[in-house]
């Protein structure tokens, strides 16, 4: 999981003007614990994983005490996290989470590449029938933190047919990607990932993937089964590969592998998240919080990802591929 709510505990002093009184300011109130949670359910992948920290205090340099995780994290010793199931109203199933390290956390202003999340044991998988209720208790406090959402239910794409087994981008003719829209469904963004291989001179293969990502289209309603399409030329898709793969090594082979249309929808509460915290254009730079969590801040929602499976290039396209305008010296080869 690569995303994390920053929120830093921090109280700025403000300076008095033309005043003789005692200039002597403790800028440091009484701390009060604030749980921040940050969770996104996703049925199509293995596990689920949430984040929970908490709001901390210092009279040092902030960005500095944000890089000491005992600053923000919790023991896991003292924090029991849960999901229960509910279908409608009815009560189905309790899943307790495990506290986990993940070793990829990008750079940032936070604690990197270790941080600790909760996660579903393996091979849990979550329905989008139900209905998904988070509790966090605090042990140390006995504080009570909690969360609910729907998941994002599965969908039709109905362009390209699902007869197609191979991509094609022919440069003279727009290309035209169509689907319903999914219940508990608002915002879509479409992906295009390549997969290729290289094989050097000397060394072992590798292989690589670019994605061509576009830009988020929203439906008018969660409700689903709206029509939804999008359109783009197909020059654009060699124009993103000649930008974003290297040129070739002297003696190196280059083959063009499978490729996926990926889907990523994201729910009402997690669209609303993003669109407040997407950056400003104007000069007014305070921004309104939105959180859905109880007792806490942060945000419990849901998104999913869907695949459409492409085996490669038509042979039209592979030959733009390897001989067109915009990729001719990346250096494909045919098989």
């Amino acid at each position: 999981m690569k995303a994390n709510i920053l929120i830093l505990w921090v109280f700025l002093l403000s300076s008095m003007l033309f005043s003789s009184c005692d200039n002597k300011v403790d800028i440091n109130a009484d701390y009060q614990e604030i749980t921040i949670v940050y969770g996104l359910l996703d049925q199509s992948q293995p596990r689920q994983y949430i984040k929970i920290t908490k709001t901390f205090q210092t009279e040092d340099n902030v960005l500095v005490a944000a890089k000491d995780p005992k600053n923000s994290t919790y023991s896991p010793n003292d924090l029991e996290v849960w999901l229960d199931e509910y279908l409608g109203n009815t009560y189905k199933r309790t899943i307790y989470l495990d506290s986990v390290m993940i070793t990829n956390k990008d750079s940032g202003d936070f604690y990197f590449p270790n941080q600790i999340v909760y996660a579903t044991p393996e091979g849990t998988k979550l329905s989008s029938a139900y209905k998904y209720h988070l509790g966090v208790k605090v042990k140390t406090t006995g504080r009570y933190i909690e969360g609910e959402t729907n998941l994002v239910r599965d969908f039709i794409i109905t362009r390209p047919f699902v007869q197609q087994q191979y991509a094609s981008f022919t440069g003279n003719y727009n290309q035209r990607v169509a689907w319903e829209s999914a219940k508990g469904g608002k915002l879509y963004q479409f992906v295009i990932r390549f997969f290729y291989t290289d094989i050097p001179a000397s060394g072992p293969r590798s292989s690589h993937y670019v994605d061509l990502v576009f830009s988020t289209k929203r439906s008018e309603t969660d409700e689903g089964s709206e029509k939804m399409s999008l359109e783009f030329p197909g020059n654009v898709f060699y124009q993103n590969l000649a930008a974003k793969i290297p040129l070739p090594d002297q003696g190196m082979y280059r083959y063009a592998d499978s490729l996926y249309y990926i889907f990523n929808v994201a729910d009402e509460d997690f669209t609303t998240y993003m669109d407040i915290n997407k950056p400003s254009n104007t000069i007014v730079q305070v921004r309104p919080v939105f959180s859905n969590i109880s007792n806490g801040v942060g945000l419990f929602a849901a998104r999913f990802r869907k695949h459409r499976y492409f085996a490669g290039l038509t042979p039209q396209s592979l030959d733009s591929l390897i001989q067109g305008h915009y990729t001719y010296q990346l250096g494909f080869k045919e098989r």
